[in-house]
């Protein structure tokens, strides 16, 4: 892989994101607060460590809203030795990376053009390598609001998504090792999703209706107005 960066420093205004907002039935996506910005130093890209650096506030804390990536068109910067696994596993240079907090940080930076992956930041785009989804869902649970029952969906990374027709539920075919697999995915934000952990399928499993459909008898979950077919039975 390639691990030469060649960004140059230079300052840009990074815009504030207030508090998510919303209610049960919708996904909790930040509200981006146009008036308040602020003149941040970027620096040239130094690894993981430089993009830490440019993601927190002023505080040293990371920000807990997620950062206008759409208004970012930074210089590309080469390839990472940056790997998330099929499992979900994040491993840098042949390392697991372990600290939660710190992948959560980089999940917020996460971009997809077509089938590549990037961690981008206002000032570089550097490209890393995902075996399947970048995200995964490891928690979820049925919600009631205005009378409906809908699906709720928590990832690994602190995602927080409600089942509808914006983040659907899709079974797709997975290949690893030359076996081919069927797995359950959800959009959780822009082109982004994530992987159903098994545990957390179980239960749509069990919260999911036979019901006769077009292609045969199938295992239908609902959420709110929406439905979704977790397999053919």
């Amino acid at each position: 892989m390639n691990n030469d960066f060649n960004c140059f420093s230079r300052t840009k205004t990074m815009t504030k994101i207030s508090p998510p907002q919303g209610n049960l039935g919708q996904s909790t996506a930040p509200a981006i607060d146009e008036s308040l910005s602020q003149n941040v130093p970027l620096k040239k890209t130094g690894g993981l460590d430089s993009i830490s650096r440019l993601l927190v506030g002023a505080d040293g804390k990371p920000t807990k809203s997620l950062p206008p990536l759409e208004k970012w068109n930074p210089e590309y910067c080469g390839e990472m030795d940056l790997v998330i696994r099929a499992n979900g596993e994040w491993w840098h240079e042949g390392t697991r990376m372990t600290r939660e907090p710190l992948i959560k940080l980089f999940s917020t930076v996460l971009w997809r053009e077509e089938e590549e992956y990037f961690l981008k930041t206002p000032v570089e785009k550097i490209k890393i390598q995902v075996v399947d989804a970048p995200l995964m869902v490891v928690d979820v649970e049925q919600v009631e609001d205005n009378g409906q029952t809908f699906v709720r969906c928590t990832t690994k990374t602190g995602d927080v998504v409600i089942a509808d027709a914006e983040h659907r539920i899709e079974m797709r075919e997975f290949v690893v090792d030359g076996v081919s697999e069927i797995r359950p995915y959800i959009r959780i934000r822009r082109n982004l999703d994530a992987l159903i952990h098994r545990n957390a399928f179980y239960h749509l499993v069990n919260w999911s209706v036979l019901e006769h459909t077009d292609a045969g008898e199938a295992m239908v979950l609902r959420s709110g107005d929406e439905q979704f077919v977790l397999g053919l039975v």
